[in-house]
């Protein structure tokens, strides 16, 4: 039995993939973004206490994906003595893994050590008090990589402590029965966010080297560059009719932009397949980088789309990263989406790429798609009539637990 439990996160995500069978349980974490304390550290404490977490999976440095991150495991505690769970191993690509351009190894001097602190001290003193759901202080959930450290989590142990990417890991990684297939990040798109990093340390005087204090100093500024890149120019549902017209042409394409974020760039996304079952979970990454990883997988298009049975869909259903041709070449019967649909300058998901999902035939034995919601979301509210829902072949549900 599998179960994909995806909690109320905000405009984020927080994602439990539960795989038990009769002589075995399999427990991987994806993200740890906001509502943790009514969300995932109640569930913990009340559903999941002393179990393990085989893989602690986070796939990049957006808020709406970490910001609980550090909070859960200082609760959590030290490795050897957990308090909740124990956590076998996190995937995380920090700074310290990015070792791709050369850096100079010399002590960085005192003077320049106090004025990169103080540039860190400054950054956190800029976040909010508490994140979107009021539960917990977004200072307190910074410096992702000092708590893993602080903790002695094991650290991107299936890449031998490099980063998570493409070129250094196996094409198939097996973990008891379940089997991982990474699709991104690539060296380059990794590449791409350290140089966009040292350019920003640049702009206020400072150049890299091997000290550790820069991890700090990464992870706050990628995160407000994250944030301050997040333009998108949404297509609202409120502007249209969603109807069989529109939604045949907005699945054409036409308001396609894909999105240049390094920070999404750098997703840790992945195919898992584990009791004859097959899902594919997205993060936020690129479309185009998807396509071309599958391709190479999935060489023989005349298999084309290829099924998995849940698709949890990339950057909370954005039309960015779900471009139309994405979906020549997967489909499903069960697609994810989790946001709360109030990020600040953005509402997820796009109608276009819920109209791409829906506007195609059908997989075969399939009779409707499930389209699954963490929230109710009020911008969705035109899809939900019966007239389009026979003529598209589609159900909209919330639910937080899916089972497989």
């Amino acid at each position: 039995m599998i179960k994909i439990v995806m909690f109320r996160a905000g405009y984020g995500d927080t994602i439990l993939v539960q795989i038990e069978n009769k002589t075995n349980e399999y427990n991987l974490l994806i993200d740890c973004g906001f509502g943790y304390k009514d969300g995932l550290l109640n569930f913990v404490n009340t559903k999941f206490k002393d179990k393990k977490i085989n893989k602690f999976i986070i796939t990049h440095y957006d808020s709406d994906h970490i910001t609980s991150a550090s909070k859960f495991l200082e609760d959590n505690g030290d490795y050897n003595n957990p308090q909740m769970v124990k956590i076998e191993q996190i995937w995380l690509n920090t700074f310290k893994h990015l070792q791709f351009s050369k850096r100079a190894n010399q002590v960085l001097n005192q003077d320049t050590k106090e004025q990169i602190q103080e540039l860190i001290t400054k950054k956190l003193s800029e976040l909010p008090i508490e994140d979107n759901e009021g539960d917990i202080g977004a200072k307190q959930a910074t410096l992702l990589g000092k708590t893993i450290l602080k903790y002695d989590y094991p650290w991107n142990f299936d890449s031998k402590g490099e980063a998570i990417c493409i070129e250094n890991m196996p094409e198939n990684i097996k973990d008891d029965s379940v089997k991982f297939t990474l699709l991104t990040p690539s060296k380059e798109r990794l590449e791409n966010l350290e140089k966009e990093f040292i350019k920003d340390l640049k702009k206020l005087g400072f150049e890299t080297n091997a000290d550790e204090i820069f991890d700090d100093a990464f992870e706050l500024l990628t995160r407000e560059n994250n944030v301050q890149n997040s333009n998108e120019g949404n297509i609202s549902s409120s502007s249209y009719v969603i109807n069989s017209n529109n939604i045949n042409t907005f699945s054409k394409g036409g308001n396609y932009l894909k999105d240049d974020s390094v920070g999404n760039g750098s997703s840790i996304s992945f195919v898992i397949e584990a009791e004859g079952k097959k899902m594919l979970f997205l993060a936020d990454a690129f479309a185009e980088d998807v396509i071309s990883r599958l391709e190479m997988i999935y060489p023989n298009k005349d298999e084309y789309p290829i099924f998995f049975d849940l698709i949890k869909v990339s950057h909370h259903g954005s039309f960015r990263n779900n471009k139309p041709e994405l979906f020549e070449i997967i489909d499903s019967d069960k697609f994810l989406f989790s946001t709360n649909g109030k990020h600040p300058k953005h509402v997820h998901p796009d109608i276009d790429t819920i109209s791409c999902i829906i506007n195609r035939n059908l997989p075969k034995d399939v009779e409707f798609r499930e389209l699954i919601f963490n929230y109710d979301l009020e911008h969705l509210n035109d899809f939900k009539t019966k007239e389009l829902e026979e003529e598209f072949s589609y159900k909209i549900k919330n639910q937080l637990v899916t089972e497989l």
